[in-house]
């Protein structure tokens, strides 16, 4: 591991630090009582799409909860 940059905005220290779920922003929370949003990894469209489709084909074949049968 190694430092690849510093993030300056927080007047405290840093209490903790958490992750978006699509993996694109870091938020953290200070002692100064304020939240901090960072764009940290943007995600490139091609790969953003890519994703979006395979998202898409997946809810296809899925079977529908209407469909199924008891026996």
């Amino acid at each position: 591991m190694s430092k690849v940059t510093e993030l300056h905005g927080h007047t405290s220290r840093v209490l903790s630090m958490a992750m978006s779920p699509d993996g694109e922003t870091v938020v953290s929370a200070a002692g100064d009582e304020t939240l901090r949003f960072w764009k940290c990894f943007q995600v490139d469209a091609a790969q953003e799409a890519r994703q979006k489709l395979k998202a898409k084909h997946d809810m296809e074949r899925r079977p529908s909860v209407l469909r199924q049968t008891i026996r």
